[in-house]
């Protein structure tokens, strides 16, 4: 090893060159704890300020739950529909709003009474679409559909039998 020295010193500056080396590595692991604590202190400032960005901007989000706050109480959230086929919108006492999802053949549009019953809805498929009304008690009340073969509107009384329709 020579370290800078002539090869015939070796042995009597040997020891003094490692000894260089040494005091070299202790500095620069000085120097790396600091930068780490440094980092750490950054990493951690904005949980222990209370920081919150005005503006999230990701390419993709994953969640289950989205909840909409305002002054630190829940004013709305956004779920997924426990049977998986779409999304529900809920007040701030979980009570369903509104459901975007898929049915069989196309998408659907369903508002919710504040009871949590279906009172409207509107759904699209594969022929045409619908739009439904009902009454608190879910039953239909009024309706209007289309397809292939035409249109057609009706309106049921409270029992739900018709009482005008038109093709």
């Amino acid at each position: 090893m020579l370290c800078g020295r002539s090869q015939r010193n070796e042995n009597l500056q040997g020891d003094e060159c490692i000894l260089q080396q040494i005091s070299a590595l202790r500095r620069e692991n000085r120097f790396l704890k600091v930068g780490l604590v440094f980092c750490l202190v950054l990493s951690a400032l904005p949980y222990l300020t209370g920081f919150q960005p005005e503006t999230i901007s990701a390419k993709r989000v994953v969640t289950e739950r989205i909840e909409f706050v305002s002054d630190g109480e829940k004013v709305a959230s956004i779920v997924v529909h426990p049977k998986k086929t779409g999304l529900v919108i809920e007040d701030r006492n979980a009570n369903d709003l509104l459901f975007l999802g898929k049915e069989l053949f196309g998408g659907m549009v369903g508002v919710y009474n504040n009871d949590g019953r279906l009172v409207a809805s509107m759904t699209a498929g594969p022929l045409g679409g619908s739009v439904v009304l009902c009454n608190k008690d879910e039953r239909i009340v009024a309706s209007m559909a289309a397809s292939l073969w035409g249109g057609l509107v009706r309106v049921n009384n409270n029992d739900g039998k018709p009482v005008w329709s038109a093709p």
